[in-house]
């Protein structure tokens, strides 16, 4: 790998906005000034503004390459007729260049930006985000044509937010910028709270907002005088494998995670890598320490309870790879960053892997401007028991499916209702389910307001508003999609199109961009996913059905086996031990205070009853988290009265 790439000009990390009034009126600078700053940990460093005729486009910048002012946005062409403001990098900005001033295009500047504008200009929307390598949301205004062309990037690692009120088309990277602009028109969505109780997580079909949409991974969408127009330019393809030899497939990943790794080592600021000690993390540190011309920075977190703390494998990879590693210990106090967190991700959110995401992050950035993760490794070469659990679902296809449906599935779904705190009837219901060959019953998990709990937890007012709504209808389009795929293919594609940018991007992002850290993710690389979804499940699996069987084998050339063949562990914290010791008494006064009361949404008994069950020693650790993040969101904003640097 050529040294220089840690010498190239690209861009930056940054925030974007903009509004489009399609009656021409001037936009209120005021009005898109406070849009764009309340990003201001996502471009601390410079921010800029377009303003014309019907048409405002917002920047803030987190300079990590390319630090001069000629890298300053919203950005034009030579005549001032395309504009763009763009959030993340063009990995192949160069070889786009070339081939653009091949075609008669002039640049002013050395930023990956620039492509943007003149590719635009050469290739037309499609044309130029088939040609894109890289992790980008990006706004562009066509004064010529008077329309504005949004993109995503194909996975969604950078997000995009957009509310069409009839009259106007708003835009943004954080749904607050939406919030501060759209103020009281904006209205709750019962259905999105549902799904967030249910999942955790809001999926990508809705927001916490009617009218606020995302913008889907690998979709741009056009808005002009009349209309707004979404379409997709990429999807992947999990029904089309190929026949090659265990040792071939080695290779080729091989090849292309070297080439993933070395696309994310350019920056003229310090670069480091996360390291959780698990097997993703790990690999991408010895990929890159292959590539780095000093010893890589890599940053660990850890707690005092050792079932939660994977340090002494993080220490393992640091001392083979001699890269100077820092460490922090996290406890108790995590309490208090519960309102800045609450605010950072302006939705509700209860992936309790926030935490430690934004403490690894805020230690990392006292060092590096850049960090690289290993996020994305699971979902590529599917690490997660679902996978193999879906994927058993073929030795078991000698059962009729309308018994494993109809008859297996609904027994055990009917024992876990009658007992739903045993965690054997719990794990006899999920098995029942992935064996079903049904993926709406795949998503339903157990730790979340699923069923029974979630008939039991809402008011009749809002049950009624649901109006017989079910959250597994948040994915009814992309379960479309996959009609015909066996279902352990229709799973991963369901995985990467829905769970990955709805709940693990979005937690990397936010959590780094709170403390303006820039992560880049190698195995979130387009063509990592394209070259995993070509390979056959039995290979990436292994002959028994093991989660992350493949990766595994390989990664053993790198690492020491003690860190590749251990069980896998989850980047968590122990909530639910704070949650039942000194978080307890301030949970509850949260979660059944008469604000919370007053909303109307629960039954408060069955939330005193899970609370009191949780002291007792059941789990409800996810169901009590997603409550007490609801309600801080709540409070931070509908009612107004919490601040992010309030102390709860």
């Amino acid at each position: 790998m050529c040294l220089d790439l840690f010498h190239t000009a690209y861009r930056a990390m940054c925030g974007i906005v903009g509004v489009f009034h399609r009656d021409g009126r001037m936009p209120d600078r005021v009005v898109v000034e406070r849009m764009r700053d309340v990003m201001v940990t996502r471009g601390p460093d410079d921010a800029g503004l377009y303003l014309a005729e019907g048409v405002a486009l917002g920047h803030r910048r987190l300079s990590i390459i390319d630090l001069s002012p000629a890298g300053h946005q919203p950005m034009s062409n030579e005549d001032d007729s395309v504009w763009v403001v763009l959030n993340g990098e063009i990995y192949n900005f160069a070889d786009l260049r070339v081939a653009l001033e091949q075609a008669g295009h002039r640049f002013r500047s050395r930023s990956d930006t620039e492509v943007i504008v003149h590719g635009y200009e050469e290739w037309g929307a499609e044309g130029l985000l088939r040609r894109l390598h890289g992790m980008f949301a990006f706004g562009l205004w066509d004064a010529r044509q008077r329309h504005l062309v949004l993109a995503r990037d194909r996975l969604g690692k950078k997000p995009l937010f957009v509310a069409d009120t009839g009259t106007s088309v708003y835009f943004a990277s954080d749904i607050k910028c939406l919030w501060l602009a759209l103020g009281d028109t904006l209205r709750l969505d019962e259905k999105a709270i549902d799904c967030f109780l249910y999942f955790y997580y809001i999926p990508q079909s809705r927001t916490i907002f009617r009218g606020v949409s995302k913008l889907p991974p690998g979709h741009w969408l056009l808005a002009d005088d009349r209309t707004t127009r979404a379409q997709p330019y990429w999807k992947l393809d999990c029904a089309t494998h190929e026949a090659l030899s265990v040792d071939e497939w080695r290779a080729r990943v091989v090849a292309t995670l070297r080439a993933a790794v070395g696309r994310r080592v350019v920056a003229d600021v310090p670069l480091g890598a996360f390291l959780s000690g698990g097997v993703d993390s790990s690999l991408v540190v010895a990929l890159l320490s292959e590539v780095s011309p000093t010893p890589v920075r890599t940053f660990s977190i850890g707690f005092d309870k050792m079932r939660y703390d994977e340090r002494r494998f993080a220490r393992l990879v640091s001392e083979r790879y001699r890269t100077v590693h820092d460490e922090l210990t996290v406890d108790v106090d995590a309490w208090q960053i519960l309102p800045s967190l609450v605010w950072h991700f302006g939705e509700p959110f209860g992936d309790s892997s926030a935490i430690p995401t934004a403490y690894v992050a805020k230690v990392a950035r006292e060092h590096v401007g850049v960090a690289l993760s290993g996020d994305g490794g699971d979902e590529a070469f599917l690490g997660y028991s679902s996978y193999a659990a879906v994927y058993r679902e073929r030795r078991v296809r000698w059962i009729p499916r309308w018994i494993r449906r109809h008859v297996l599935a609904s027994l055990a779904t009917a024992a876990y209702a009658r007992w739903p705190v045993n965690y054997t009837l719990a794990r006899c219901r999920s098995l029942a389910q992935n064996l079903s060959g049904d993926l709406r019953l795949v998503p339903r998990g157990d730790s979340g307001w699923a069923e029974p709990f979630r008939e039991r937890l809402y008011s009749p007012t809002f049950a009624s508003a649901l109006d017989a709504w079910h959250p597994v209808d948040a994915f009814a389009n992309t379960l479309d999609e996959v009609v015909g795929l066996p279902p352990a293919d229709g799973w991963r594609h369901l995985v990467f199109r829905e769970i990955l940018p709805a709940d693990y991007l979005v937690k990397v992002d936010v959590a780094s961009m709170m403390h303006s850290l820039e992560v880049r993710c190698p195995f979130l690389d387009h063509e990592i996913a394209e070259l995993s979804a070509r390979m056959p499940l039995e290979v990436l699996l292994g002959p028994r059905g093991e989660a992350k069987h493949f990766l595994k084998q390989l990664a053993l050339d790198y690492l020491p086996p003690e860190v590749v063949l251990r069980p896998k562990q989850g980047f968590e914290v122990p909530i639910g031990d704070w949650l039942r010791g000194p978080w307890a008494a301030r949970v509850r006064d949260i979660v059944l205070g008469p604000r919370a009361r007053q909303r109307g949404y629960f039954d408060t008994r069955m939330i005193d009853e899970v609370l009191k069950q949780h002291a007792a020693g059941v789990d409800h650790t996810h169901r009590i988290w997603c409550l007490l993040w609801l309600e801080l969101w709540h409070l931070m904003f509908v009612d107004r009265v919490l601040g992010p640097s309030d102390t709860l």
